[in-house]
């Protein structure tokens, strides 16, 4: 080889030392200059935070601190939790950058037995109990210059999709500790109040619904009188009209405007409800409907008057007693609603596992309205529901009749919903007068049209509202305890706490799933445990084998000379045999732990010497690909 071929050699060796090191030095480089930022090729920017969550972020008037918990030590050999708390880590950091400063986080690893630990317990974290008897921590903590305190006491990850939502939420909680008002309409004694007992034709109290009850604990409650309002308080966050009946102009003026004008409306409209009874069994069920044709022929929705919707494959059942003796019958019309049911991607319905309706109206489009409002559906039939009409029901309460007279149908109905898009108002010629002829408000205020898109929530039932679809209570020793048979309660209370928030906080929806599950690491822990399952049942046989013999052998022994029973040679062979068994078993289990956490721990190398080497390698090789390629051309 000549002196020239040489030092072309050496250069070419020294070049590719020299791009490895500048390759590596520049991962340093931007490792450390550009550690937050991120390239999000993801479908739907999974890992980038909305515009709605960025705002939040910036909303706090001081800053705020958050506190992540996560016991990192613990979590390790569980790569679903390191990945999740990983996930939420990252994001938690996206929240603090983009707020401007006014977002402090700290990362937290409680320590068992440590004053990190003590702290993350008196805050109001739920520890993951470990087999090893310690607790592992994947919980937030935020605070605010008040005093006021947020928890998520533990990240879920079953309930990934609603990870933005849920730390959004408590930092817009943090940033107006303010209660927010919820304001309610409704000839529904929601509060308490008497009702007549039809036998004594009596007085008697009843007590305020619990969903009210709930309500109440978290927000601050204000009922408004229908036949007074022209206009809703401006420090209303959330409107809640219940079963309105016959209400006046003014107050469906107050409606509208307060709708218009970006105000919340939660709308429980119901074809009849059961709820509103005058103490007798017999109430003719034309009293029982509520309706606002004249806003909701304004929104281009309907709920159908005189017919209701009905699910055999969702109906629950009841106890028949009209032919004298105790029946268990599916009454079509009441439904218990599952998962399948609900839209597992609105903040709303997302986390609700089941909600009870009884005797529900259903909404749909008018066709051929013009401008009307978009409907999401939140609540929904199975595709064999169909119509049931409200005089099948008759004066005689018979549900094994009508579930026998009941047709399936092929169709959907949509029991409650979100609408959403811009409405025009319900007075076009203005505002109503009072007796006096003035108009009920200043016309030059009056909205003729949203001024962005409406938030309205509308159930096609206000029974869903009622305490016994969704708790029973039991009264013992005078303490009322309350068993939960339905998420009622809670679908109502996420439907108010997601109208409270801002507006960015009820645009963000739910994020799909992000997380993937380790299928090779799934698959090798999966033989092993085939392998213990296998070691285990034949230690078990040995076992059960060798207890025969010794049987059979004791059977057949001696006794000593001072009468006691003394093992044979034979048996004292048979027992040192098994326990040899045994140790060799145990090895072998303890050989298999050993090389599954072996596989686990050679996988996550490999794929971290493919991430780390993969890039810098195919450079490397298409540097030296080009090189030879321009020197065959010389």
């Amino acid at each position: 080889m000549s002196e020239t071929d040489m030092q072309r050699k050496f250069g070419l060796i020294l070049a590719v030392l020299l791009a490895i090191t500048a390759l590596l030095a520049v991962n340093v480089v931007v490792g450390r200059l550009a550690r937050n930022a991120k390239l999000d090729l993801t479908q739907g920017k999974q890992f980038t935070l909305t515009s709605g969550s960025r705002s939040i972020a910036k909303s706090p008037p001081e800053p705020i601190k958050l506190a992540f918990y996560y016991s990192q030590k613990l979590a390790q050999g569980a790569p679903d939790v390191q990945s999740y708390a990983k996930r939420i880590g990252e994001m938690l950091e996206q929240y603090a950058n983009a707020s401007g400063g006014k977002i402090q986080l700290e990362q937290i690893d409680p320590q068992p037995d440590s004053e990190a630990e003590d702290r993350a317990v008196e805050s109001g974290l739920r520890g993951i109990p470990m087999p090893t008897g310690e607790s592992l921590y994947l919980g937030l903590v935020g605070t605010n210059t008040i005093d006021s305190r947020e928890v998520i006491p533990i990240f879920d990850p079953t309930k990934e999709r609603f990870l933005e939502y849920d730390i959004s939420r408590l930092i817009s909680s943090l940033a107006n500790p303010k209660k927010p008002v919820v304001a309610w309409i409704s000839p529904l004694q929601l509060e308490g109040g008497y009702t007549t007992n039809f036998r004594t034709r009596q007085p008697e109290p009843t007590r305020q619904w619990q969903v009210i009850d709930e309500i109440k604990q978290l927000y601050t409650v204000r009922k408004l009188d229908p036949a007074t309002i022209v206009e809703i308080p401006s420090d209303v966050n959330v409107l809640m009209v219940v079963h309105p009946k016959s209400l006046n102009e003014g107050a469906l003026l107050a409606i509208d405007q307060f709708v218009l004008k970006g105000g919340r409306l939660m709308l429980f409209i119901d074809p009849l409800c059961e709820a509103d009874s005058d103490g007798t069994p017999w109430q003719d069920n034309s009293t029982r409907v509520s309706e606002l044709p004249r806003l909701m022929d304004a929104w281009g929705i309907n709920i159908p008057q005189g017919v209701l919707a009905g699910d055999q494959d969702l109906a629950l059942p009841v106890i028949d007693q009209s032919r004298g003796q105790r029946e268990q019958v599916p009454y079509v019309v009441w439904m218990g609603l599952r998962q399948k049911q609900m839209n597992r991607e609105d903040a709303v319905t997302g986390q609700v596992q089941a909600v009870n309706m009884a005797t529900s109206g259903f909404i749909e489009k008018v066709d051929g309205a013009a401008n009307g409002l978009t409907i999401e559906p939140l609540l929904q039939t199975t595709n064999a529901a169909n119509v049931v009409s409200i005089a099948q029901l008759g004066t005689q309460w018979n549900p094994k009749k009508l579930f026998s007279e009941f047709v399936p149908g092929k169709s959907e109905l949509v029991l409650a919903a979100r609408l959403t898009g811009v409405a025009k108002t319900a007075f076009p010629d203005g505002p109503p007068t009072n007796a006096d002829g003035k108009p009920m408000i200043d016309p030059t205020t009056m909205l003729k049209q949203s001024t962005g898109p409406v938030n309205v929530l509308l159930f096609a039932d206000a029974d869903v509202m009622r305490d016994d679809m969704w708790v029973q209570a039991q009264n013992i020793m005078g303490t009322r305890l309350l068993n939960r048979i339905a998420n009622n309660g809670d679908m109502i209370l996420a439907a108010v706490d997601n109208f409270s928030g801002s507006s960015d906080l009820i645009q963000i929806r739910a994020r799909q799933q992000t997380s993937r599950p380790f299928t090779k690491v799934q698959e090798i822990q999966r033989l092993a445990e085939q392998q213990y399952q296998k070691e285990e049942v034949r230690l078990t046989t040995e076992l059960q084998e060798t207890q025969q013999r010794i049987a059979e052998l004791q059977g057949q022994r001696g006794d000593d000379k001072s009468g006691g029973l003394v093992l044979t040679g034979e048996q004292q062979e048979e027992i040192k045999k098994f326990r040899t068994k045994v140790a060799e078993t145990r090895k072998k289990l303890r050989e298999v732990k050993f090389n599954l956490r072996k596989d686990i721990d050679d996988l996550g190398t490999t794929l971290k010497w493919i991430n780390i080497a993969a890039v810098p390698l195919g450079v490397i090789g298409a540097a030296i690909v080009i090189g030879l390629i321009r020197r065959t051309r010389k």
